[in-house]
């Protein structure tokens, strides 16, 4: 389907589409592939099946059909039974509810006045270049980042912290670090979409671990541990991407317990920590010699900030200067230096509150108009976690969305293994404003009321 072809995947997939629909090779009525089965064919993300579909409506080439699937649009063979009512949207943009992130353009400012700043030290070309291997990162930035780290539960040296390029290169450098291919790593059986990709590019094993309404259940993490000997264990206890679940302090001290017994190194991911209702202790508090802490400065001070830090345990940075090196050589030492300033000026944590805030008041908005929806998860986060009622699609809920002019992210994308019930990820934060975001909003308010209304669920 795509041998041959150029320019970005999505594209590339809405045009052979459109390519086989022309030859008759499917006709109209058929049913397409769910998103998550034609990525794992074609090897891409499920993220970029969306968008491909998402293409393909735009052209008039599909449909999706809430409760049953994605369908070729055409007049021969329409599907048949209950389905939403799909309106063009009034303009061909996207309300991009799909993405989590929230970028606060009062911000702009400061940023450009940094790099005005910069450009008038001369010391500032030095930073051009460091090009060391084998190297952890420049001390002033490490000491930032142990400042940085300290904020998420947990205090560590700066000879701990190794500075990364991003927290999904943290990831990979923890994930390259503490296990070989083959390996099983465990995950909640709905997680972030990173470590999936990872486990799949990487050639380890990853098996879900059953939630509840709180998160991770310790008595399955530990049924997990003794069926398949895992090496690694990754989670997100606060704010968890996509549920937005918070562990409380029991859970993660009872999941903290199972970790030590089974001798289980853990991957904690808190770069939606600052968003939680409180600064909970950190996973690793409880287990020092089993805890690896994954922060960054994406989600709550800059997108484009593509720094993050790895905090390990004493004596063992060594271990993991090889995994860094191979995958980037080194973070920017340019962003780094503008990381640790804003950390050390205060810039940072004000950056991050108002990202909470705004966060909050996204969410109060949200949740108004979906007054009549059960949600979970923390009212801080980026995102919501939106269950969907009955036999609904998640796919064909995407595509109905897409239909109207509003992209969200299926459940399927977040799945290890099966997805026991349907939902979609709201993203709060990419709408440019409150206005945006309450029509993207009420568009999933209208399409889950219209469900009910057809007699899915």
């Amino acid at each position: 389907m795509l041998v041959g072809r150029t320019g970005p995947r999505y594209l590339a997939i809405a045009d052979a589409l459109a390519e086989d629909i022309a030859a008759g090779r499917v006709t109209a009525g058929d049913r397409l592939p769910t998103h998550r089965e034609l990525a794992d064919t074609l090897g891409v993300t499920v993220g970029t099946v969306s968008r491909a579909y998402g293409a393909a409506i735009d052209r008039g080439l599909i449909v999706g059909e809430v409760g049953r699937g994605t369908f070729v649009r055409g007049p021969a063979r329409e599907p048949s039974g209950m389905r939403l009512e799909l309106r063009e949207p009034a303009d061909r943009s996207l309300i991009d509810l799909g993405l989590s992130f929230l970028r606060v353009p009062a911000h702009d400012r400061c940023i450009a006045e940094t790099l005005v700043s910069l450009s008038r030290e001369p010391a500032v070309a030095s930073l051009f270049d460091e090009y060391k291997p084998n190297k952890a990162g420049l001390l002033g930035h490490r000491e930032a980042g142990a400042r940085w780290v300290a904020r998420s539960g947990l205090e560590v040296t700066p000879e701990r912290v190794l500075v990364c390029a991003g927290a999904q290169h943290a990831m990979t450098v923890a994930v390259l670090g503490l296990s070989h291919a083959g390996d099983t790593i465990l995950t909640d059986d709905i997680t972030y979409p990173t470590m999936i990709t990872l486990a799949r590019v990487l050639d380890r094993q990853l098996r879900g671990v059953a939630m509840d309404e709180e998160g991770m259940v310790p008595e399955a993490l530990d049924a997990a541990c003794r069926s398949y000997h895992p090496r690694v264990l990754y989670c997100m206890p606060t704010v968890h991407n996509p549920t937005a679940r918070v562990l409380s302090v029991g859970r993660r001290e009872r999941i903290a317990e199972v970790a030590a017994r089974h001798r289980l190194a853990v991957i904690e991911d808190d770069v939606y920590g600052f968003l939680g209702p409180r600064r909970y202790p950190a996973l690793a508090s409880f287990i020092p010699e089993l805890g690896y802490l994954v922060s960054a400065c994406t989600k709550s001070v800059a997108p484009g900030l593509r720094v993050g830090f790895l905090a390990v345990p004493p004596g063992e940075a060594g271990r993991f200067l090889e995994p860094l090196w191979a995958t980037t050589v080194m973070a920017s030492p340019l962003l780094a230096e503008i990381t640790a300033r804003w950390i050390d000026d205060g810039t940072a944590d004000l950056m991050a509150n108002a990202r909470r805030n705004e966060a909050r008041a996204r969410q109060q908005l949200a949740r108004r108009i979906l007054h009549d929806v059960v949600l979970a998860g923390d009212r801080g986060a980026f995102h919501l976690w939106v269950p969907l009622p009955g036999r609904t699609s998640s796919a064909g809920f995407v595509a109905a969305a897409q239909q109207r002019g509003v992209v969200v992210i299926p459940g399927e994308a977040f799945s290890v293994g099966e997805l026991r019930t349907a939902a979609v990820r709201v993203s709060l934060g990419p709408p440019r404003d409150h206005d945006e975001l309450s029509r993207g909003v009420q568009v999933v308010a209208e399409l889950l009321r219209g469900v009910q209304a057809s007699g899915l669920v």
